[in-house]
């Protein structure tokens, strides 16, 4: 970093050098014209009118793949996706890809990456390219989006347990563990804005953001709600496999999972609204609501199920009292995010 002292010239007109370096190597001269952008936490992004422009191409990387069952492949293919890449060139002229491998790429292009097209396909290469704009998706209500998709899938596995069609309650909880994809889609796209903040703060406004720092609690904000949707589909999961449950503790388990619900929610509220006061109260009622759910689990722990009943009951007891301590986490972020609004100054 180097320091430079602005000048006065004149009455009105404030001036500062530039680096002799940046001005050697972007070959600046008397009149040439530069760029200044003006960032939302203050600061001045100087270009060149050349580079300027070469900001706005789109990013293109090439990756080879070299595992025939396309595993490496995909891992790889997301990561360029999240890394904000607009045009990804898949290589796979190196190895000799199954029918099967081809189509878990084409299934985890269309599952996983939001706005994400393959423009052209041939025998040894593969081009998708990213159609997303961020202003059709700001991060707020994507996030939002996020957390009513998991909210709605923690109803449906509280109403399929309460429901009394055993085959209604195998397809209802089938089908919720399926639509985990569709938050990790929304999730992976959140990462994917982030990733170009980080890389662009003029971008900003963009995304409905006043400053960096929101970004990066929106970067936690995402990964808890990401969270909640997968622990529950491992209650799902467990429900599926486990075998019946008495009905007086499946009872007392979705009451817990119905409040641990609810508890979250309050917490994706308070972060929209920026309510430091309801966050507050979310954290006590949360601790309350993990203490319950820890007694729970003792008894299921002391009780007298088979021990494979008793198994699954107290995974799904964890992932419950888990959802309730991501309840937490958001309201925390709450704070972070807007304890200027209500702090008190002091001279």
């Amino acid at each position: 970093m180097q320091m430079r002292r602005v000048q006065k010239v004149g009455k009105s007109t404030f001036t500062v050098s530039l680096p002799h370096e940046w001005v050697k190597k972007n070959r600046i001269a008397p009149k040439t014209e530069v760029n200044i952008v003006t960032l939302p936490n203050g600061s001045l992004k100087i270009s060149t009118l050349e580079g300027g422009k070469e900001e706005k191409r789109s990013k293109e990387i090439v990756i080879e793949a070299r595992d025939p069952d396309a595993g490496d492949l995909i891992r790889k293919t997301l990561a360029a996706y999240i890394a904000n890449y607009d045009v990804i060139r898949l290589d796979l002229s190196k190895v000799s890809f199954e029918p099967y491998a081809r189509d878990k790429v084409r299934k985890m292009i269309k599952f996983k990456m939001a706005g994400a097209e393959i423009i052209e396909e041939t025998s040894d290469r593969m081009t998708v390219q990213i159609l997303l704009r961020p202003y059709e998706f700001p991060l707020d209500r994507l996030f939002l989006r996020m957390a009513t998709m998991a909210r709605d899938m923690i109803a449906d596995t509280i109403k399929a347990e309460r429901g009394s069609d055993q085959n209604l309650r195998r397809n209802m909880l089938s089908d919720i563990i399926e639509r985990d994809e569709d938050v990790d889609k929304l999730y992976f796209m959140g990462s994917r804005w982030l990733s170009n903040i980080m890389e662009d703060q003029s971008a900003l406004k963009d995304y409905g953001l006043n400053d960096i720092k929101a970004a990066l609690d929106y970067r936690i904000a995402f990964r808890n709600v990401e969270r909640v949707a997968d622990h529950t589909i491992r209650i799902a999961s467990q429900l599926l496999a486990a075998p019946e449950i008495e009905r007086g503790i499946s009872e007392a388990m979705m009451q817990s999972l119905s409040e641990s619900g609810e508890i979250f929610m309050r917490s994706v509220n308070s972060l929209k609204n920026g309510s430091i006061q309801e966050a507050s109260r979310v954290i006590h009622d949360a601790r309350k609501a993990a203490a319950k759910e820890e007694e729970l689990m003792r008894r299921l722990i002391e009780g007298v199920l088979p021990t494979k009943t008793a198994a699954s009951a107290i995974i799904v007891m964890d992932s419950i009292r888990r959802i309730s301590e991501y309840g937490i986490g958001i309201s925390e972020l709450t704070f972070n995010m807007h304890i200027g609004k209500d702090a008190v100054k002091v001279d």
